[in-house]
């Protein structure tokens, strides 16, 4: 129980980790590098919900989109 305190503790000093404890999981997001990955989320949900592109363009659009991100 003290090491898992001790473990929250440091995840929480360091900024660039964010940790999500649900019920049935635990999540951690480390964002050092990476943009927003509220933003990423965002942009495929509404590429998916677009019926008129087919599953390629939407395929071709979803690599732009990692592209972008990870850059």
């Amino acid at each position: 129980m003290a090491g898992e305190n001790k473990e929250k503790d440091e995840a929480q000093k360091d900024s660039y980790v964010n940790k999500l404890v649900t019920r049935d999981a635990e999540f951690t997001i480390h964002m050092k590098k990476l943009k927003n990955p509220v933003y990423i989320l965002e942009q495929l949900y509404l590429l998916r919900q677009n019926g008129k592109l087919s599953d390629e363009k939407k395929n071709e659009e979803v690599k732009k989109i990692m592209a972008d991100y990870l850059r």
